[in-house]
């Protein structure tokens, strides 16, 4: 061949050629599979309000306080699947404020008072510990600030509560404020579609 390539050197081009084609168009495959969307979201395995076991830190309020929506696009979420729905919850009541008549602690965790505690089936008015409870968490008021998170860490709590970032209520940014404030660096780029997987419903 010409200007000193060979037949071979031609077709080992060609076939790299190939190669990428296929990798590129797989990869477009996957982004439209996702609706084109890659998002931000929290990785709880580095936040430090959402690591299980992890004390003598304090509470990381970066979500409520860098995004730059008014009302911060992350929301804490409730995963009912590992909830013990216990009868005095680290994260739903101030376990260090004072006990009531009723033998509960008196004040709440949350300060916009956005985690809602139903009784499940019957209720034994004379034994309150041997009842079971579903703490709902209403997103119009929660802001992300972590302290029910955090509160529902082991030992005391059972790491049901972690937080996520609503992409619908996300601005997209290119350069998340909240990524770029985070001392763990745990708000990072996810693909859509693994985004609702971890958003689990509000009810089980």
């Amino acid at each position: 061949m010409s200007d000193g390539i060979s037949r071979r050197e031609a077709l080992t081009k060609v076939a790299r050629g190939t190669v990428l084609l296929a990798l590129g168009s797989t990869a477009g495959f996957l982004v439209r599979k996702a609706d084109g969307q890659v998002v931000w979201q929290v990785d709880a395995s580095r936040c430090v309000n959402s690591r299980i076991g992890e004390a003598g830190t304090a509470i990381c309020s970066r979500c409520t306080t860098d995004c730059v929506v008014g009302q911060s696009a992350v929301r804490a979420v409730n995963n009912f699947e590992k909830c013990g729905r216990c009868s005095i919850c680290p994260a739903y009541f101030d376990i260090r404020s004072a006990v009531d008549e009723k033998g509960l602690p008196s004040q709440k965790r949350c300060p916009r008072d956005a985690i809602t505690r139903t009784p499940i089936g019957l209720v034994d008015p004379d034994d309150p510990a041997n009842n079971f409870y579903e703490y709902t968490i209403d997103e119009q008021r929660c802001d992300g600030c972590g302290i029910c998170v955090k509160a529902c860490m082991e030992p005391l709590g059972l790491g049901s509560i972690v937080l996520k970032i609503r992409y619908d209520l996300c601005e997209d940014c290119n350069r998340c404020a909240i990524s770029t404030a985070c001392p763990n660096d745990a708000v990072v780029r996810q693909v859509a579609d693994e985004a609702l997987a971890v958003n689990w419903p509000e009810h089980p």
